[in-house]
């Protein structure tokens, strides 16, 4: 199964481009597939500013992360670049995600904006949950598809819905036509899902 890595970064006042940077040649760095994102509009109003978003993907298996973080450890001047960035930021977090489905891109496609949908599932329903998002996935149809993953720590029940799209209006687009196929996926979840709208400056292929 494969696994990705988000670095959610919110940047000190005054600081937003600067750390921007920083992040693209931290990105640059792991010579990995990813992409970073700013935000279009906040998701969340207790923070100071909105987050940039970096996501290293490329790992296959477990032991890859494994790999990666152990071979951070050992390099003095990778930490020292983190502990730069970290400076300039109020807060500092990163998330390892479990893929349970991919974007299957069709060749050339560049997407500008990532609308990220996390949503908790109530206590024993999180299977379930997983497979209407799955069902809604297929049914949307065409490319790319929706991406549906789950953190390896935090909530047990927490899920996320990535859908990629070329324009605000593009996924605004699939948000509607998703919307007709969620069946008894409201009933399914703890409280109301959280969205966040990013738009990507920054792309690598790895």
């Amino acid at each position: 199964m494969p696994y990705f890595i988000n670095f959610l970064r919110v940047p000190k006042a005054g600081k937003t481009f600067e750390v921007l940077e920083a992040m693209k040649k931290a990105h640059s760095a792991t010579g990995r597939s990813g992409n970073i994102t700013v935000p279009v509009s906040g998701a969340n109003r207790g923070q100071p500013r909105p987050g940039l978003i970096s996501l290293v993907s490329g790992f296959q298996t477990l032991d890859d992360i494994d790999q990666m973080q152990n071979g951070f450890m050992d390099n003095v001047e990778a930490q020292k670049r983190q502990n730069e960035i970290d400076e300039l930021c109020d807060e500092t977090n990163y998330f390892v995600s479990e893929m349970l489905a991919g974007p299957e891109f069709p060749e050339g496609y560049q997407p500008t904006i990532v609308s990220r949908l996390i949503m908790i599932a109530k206590p024993g329903d999180t299977p379930e949950l997983i497979e209407r998002l799955l069902d809604v996935r297929e049914k949307l149809g065409g490319q790319p598809k929706n991406v549906i993953s789950r953190q390896i720590a935090g909530p047990i029940g927490q899920v996320r819905v990535t859908m990629f799209g070329t324009s605000l209006q593009d996924v605004e687009d699939r948000r509607v036509a998703s919307v007709k196929h969620l069946g008894n996926i409201p009933q399914l979840i703890s409280g109301s899902p959280v969205r966040n709208l990013g738009r990507i400056v920054y792309r690598s292929q790895g």
